[in-house]
């Protein structure tokens, strides 16, 4: 048997028995509602009422923390945009195949048609345009904004 799938199964089962414990933990300080505990849910609302938070701030809250997770990537390649941060070498081989490296700004101001800025690549290309290249959503992104519009959802509808 290979000794790296052993390892693999073994690190799986041990990540496994953590989650377990901590969940087993959590559910008898009373977090999942079916245990009274300091975590219970009527426990957590009584105490968050009692310093004066109404529905209106967890909405606000959770409304906020929404807006932010749908457009942090938004930002984030804007202002990479305007730095001029993660751009990419746009030289085309004799194949036909774009480099793709990641390049550095150098600012000339010899050439003026040009804008007096060039772009080198790790692989020693220089060109005078790069691509740029935008940071995508990834799955635990989607699922950190959905799961604050569901809080929304269920803050707005709730009883």
């Amino acid at each position: 048997m290979n000794n790296d799938y052993i390892r693999k199964r073994t690190q799986c089962f041990g990540m496994s028995m953590m989650v377990m414990g901590v969940s087993f933990f959590l559910y008898y300080l009373g977090l999942f509602g079916n245990v009274e505990g300091p975590l219970s849910p009527g426990k957590i609302g009584a105490s968050l009422a009692g310093i004066g938070v109404t529905k209106a701030h967890a909405l606000m809250f959770f409304l906020s923390f929404f807006i932010i997770a749908m457009t942090w990537n938004h930002l984030y390649n804007l202002v990479s945009l305007m730095m001029g941060s993660r751009l990419t070498c746009n030289h085309k081989n004799k194949e036909g195949h774009i480099c793709g490296a990641l390049t550095r700004k150098i600012k000339t101001g010899t050439d003026k048609k040009k804008g007096g800025v060039r772009y080198t690549c790790v692989n020693g290309h220089t060109c005078f345009n790069a691509g740029f290249r935008p940071v995508k959503k990834g799955s635990v992104s989607h699922t950190v904004w959905v799961t604050a519009l569901l809080f929304c959802v269920i803050i707005l509808y709730g009883a």
